[in-house]
């Protein structure tokens, strides 16, 4: 008799090891996508120094500018210094009235070089200005300082007057370009003491700065 047992364990266990083998070849894989392809940056292109010869040019050209402004004659306060030309301010301050002009000492009739003293200048505010109207003032004080930038030089003039009817003032008269004819233009302005304020520009044939509006 012919023990089959042994045939039907073996068809066991080969079936087992086909279904085995079914369940790992049908059992999902991870999907890994290949890493993407990374460009190298772009390529930047540095400025080179600027050589000794452009950084002479450079520094050369300000140097130009600078020497443009002193032939100009410009001032810490940025006015240019013309001849013939002043300015003029007016400042009423309840009776008081502060007028100051500025103005080259060529305008005067005197060197940019004089020595004079500031005490000897004072007089140059004699006959400079007038003012208009039946407001009664008497002159205060005068003042005269010399400002210099280079070889050029300006004279700076303050008459203070004290008027008791200041509400009469109807203006000033600028007489200074009769007795002084190197004057040619004024800028003029004046500020009154509630804010008003008018400007002019005053030449020998109009002299005249009106307070009021």
């Amino acid at each position: 008799m012919i023990d089959r047992s042994w045939g039907r364990g073996a068809k066991m266990l080969l079936a087992g090891a086909g279904l085995t083998l079914c369940v790992a070849c049908s059992a999902e894989v991870p999907y890994e996508p290949e890493p993407a392809a990374v460009e190298p940056p772009p390529t930047v292109e540095s400025t080179p120094p600027a050589s000794d010869t452009e950084y002479s040019a450079h520094t050369a050209e300000h140097r130009d500018d600078d020497s443009h402004d002193e032939d100009h004659g410009e001032y810490a306060g940025g006015e240019a210094h013309v001849h013939g030309a002043a300015e003029l301010a007016v400042a009423l301050d309840t009776s008081f009235v502060t007028i100051t002009v500025d103005a080259p000492l060529v305008n005067y009739g005197l060197s940019e070089k004089t020595k004079k003293k500031s005490t000897e200048l004072e007089k140059y505010a004699e006959g400079l200005t007038e003012l208009m109207g039946n407001a009664r003032c008497d002159l205060v004080e005068r003042s005269a300082e010399v400002r210099r930038s280079g070889d050029h030089a300006a004279l700076t003039l303050s008459i203070v007057w004290d008027c008791k009817r200041p509400s009469q003032l109807d203006g000033l008269m600028f007489t200074g370009f009769e007795h002084y004819p190197a004057f040619e233009e004024v800028d003029a302005i004046y500020l009154g003491e509630e804010g008003e304020s008018n400007s002019a520009s005053l030449t020998p044939d109009s002299p005249f700065l009106p307070f009021g509006s």
